[in-house]
């Protein structure tokens, strides 16, 4: 996953689609190897700029997510090139909290409508 188009779907200068179609060379593997439990996982992340996560960005991923355009599984492929991302930093500990629940089903329960809702009236 590129940074940039990341950082221009989070600004609407990249449509859902076109970050999706760019997005799923990366994302296939993810989403099979996610369901096996035990699994090792390779998130591959081109750190073409820096990106920050703040409370814009959590409300647009969350806002994707209720509006079907990204999946439980792109949202926590994103979320798991975050939290690796030298390239990728958070605006404060709350976002990183945010962050960390898009993350694996397995670890963190699934990630839902109601809850992403919660977060985004919580950021507004």
């Amino acid at each position: 996953m590129k940074l940039s188009s990341l950082s221009n779907l989070l600004k609407d200068e990249l449509s859902p689609k076109d970050f999706l179609s760019e997005f799923s060379e990366y994302h296939e593997d993810y989403e099979a190897l996610i369901k096996v439990v035990g699994s090792s996982i390779d998130i591959v992340v081109i750190e073409d700029c820096e990106l920050q996560f703040g409370e814009n960005e959590i409300t647009k991923l969350c806002t994707l997510f209720i509006e079907d355009k990204l999946s439980n599984s792109e949202l926590s492929y994103i979320a798991d090139a975050a939290q690796l991302c030298e390239s990728i930093s958070f605006s404060n500990e709350d976002i990183a909290d945010v962050v960390a629940e898009f993350t694996d089903p397995e670890i963190n329960n699934v990630f839902s409508k109601s809850r992403a809702q919660d977060v985004i009236s919580n950021f507004t």
